[in-house]
């Protein structure tokens, strides 16, 4: 049987850097492997285009964000409307395919009349709203505090869309639950990511790392908090490694010997920091969705110290050290860096990952309900 399958995506999937669009990239990997055939849409804006993408899906359309100044001045979210075009209604409408919308801001489209009567899913990355009021909250800048807030309470009233769907897909527990209760239709498929399988070295590193997207607020909030109240405590190499740090953090950071920051580092260099630290330290500040970042330090590094807040329903805790203060930190590091990893540790994450987060399951899932 021939299924075929239209994705609406909020950005350019491609093999991730510093966190962004795993779940969708290695998601349309995945349905590709099962002979799915994937028409996909994306909204080009931060990203270059992506000939992988070619090899997975039978078409590939691109559309320009509108980022325009008075996409503002809107009811609508503006990173809905920045995302309207009517090429793309055209274009879904050349066939009668079902349609997953990769995000809530892709969904601007979603209550066209012409699509009433199509078979439309929707995968929820975040609860969006509270994702972007935390943005408001780490933010320095008053005019993007007051955007988020706004912004916000726009993608509150917009999520209202979602009683279109036939299913919603919910990327973590917490936000399954959040979803089923105000609108019933909705399934847990966790996260996809580029692990197959452990390939975390045994024994020991000497450096403890923070990798993140420095440019998004909460990240560099963490990262600020790292530097002058945990990596500035011990006496071990500390390195923070992301996209687009601030030069405030970057001044931070140069009045320590043992702190070092790498800038914008590719995809390679990355899973290099990742492999041979000793420690992943990977706490957030506020709870969206699940972060990818855990699963990839998972598979790939030794050990992770990570708070209660990143861990929460994962079943993930028995994987990683918790540790919710500061002070609890510094502690855990230097218990930390005398342990080396072994084997008995790989396997327990192969036993505990593999049954919650295989791709290969989470793909059969997802096609079960989409092409029932």
């Amino acid at each position: 049987m021939n299924r075929e399958l239209h994705i609406v995506a909020l950005d350019v999937p491609s093999p991730p850097d510093y966190g962004g669009m795993i779940d969708t990239y290695y998601r349309i990997k995945s349905l590709h492997h099962l002979g799915i055939h994937i028409h996909l849409h994306c909204f080009q804006y931060a990203r270059p285009l992506a000939s992988e993408l070619e090899s997975l899906c039978k078409t590939v359309t691109y559309y320009k964000k509108r980022t325009g100044f008075f996409s503002h001045f809107t009811l609508l979210p503006f990173t809905v409307k920045s995302r309207r075009s009517d090429t793309l209604i055209k274009n879904l409408n050349k066939d009668n395919h079902p349609i997953l919308f990769d995000g809530l801001y892709t969904t601007h489209c979603m209550g066209h009349p012409s699509l009433a009567s199509r078979r439309k899913y929707v995968r929820a990355h975040n609860i969006e709203h509270r994702y972007i009021l935390s943005l408001s909250k780490y933010n320095r800048n008053l005019i993007k505090k007051i955007y988020y807030r706004i912004e916000s309470v726009r993608l509150k009233k917009h999520e209202k869309i979602l009683n279109k769907s036939e299913k919603i897909f919910a990327i973590s527990p917490g936000d399954f639950e959040y979803f089923q209760n105000k609108y019933k239709k909705t399934e847990l498929l966790l996260p996809f990511h580029p692990g197959s399988k452990i390939e975390s070295l045994r024994g020991k590193g000497d450096y403890c790392l923070y990798h993140s997207n420095l440019s998004v607020s909460e990240n560099c909030a963490v990262a600020e908090f790292l530097v002058s109240e945990v990596f500035s405590k011990v006496p071990h190499p500390c390195i923070l490694a992301g996209k687009n740090p601030p030069d405030l953090l970057a001044r931070k950071i140069s009045g320590f010997n043992n702190i070092k920051l790498v800038r914008n580092p590719d995809n390679e260099t990355i899973m290099e920091l990742i492999k041979n630290a000793h420690i992943n330290i990977l706490p957030v500040f506020a709870v969206n969705g699940l972060k990818l970042k855990l699963l990839i330090s998972l598979c790939s590094g030794r050990h992770c110290i990570v708070n209660k807040r990143m861990i929460r329903s994962t079943w993930l805790e028995e994987l990683c050290h918790t540790a919710d203060t500061a002070e609890d930190m510094v502690e855990k590091i230097n218990i930390l860096m005398k342990q080396p990893f072994t084997s008995e540790m790989i396997s327990a994450r192969e036993k505990i990952i593999f049954r919650y987060y295989d791709n290969y399951v989470n793909t059969k899932k997802l096609v079960s309900f989409i092409f029932p």
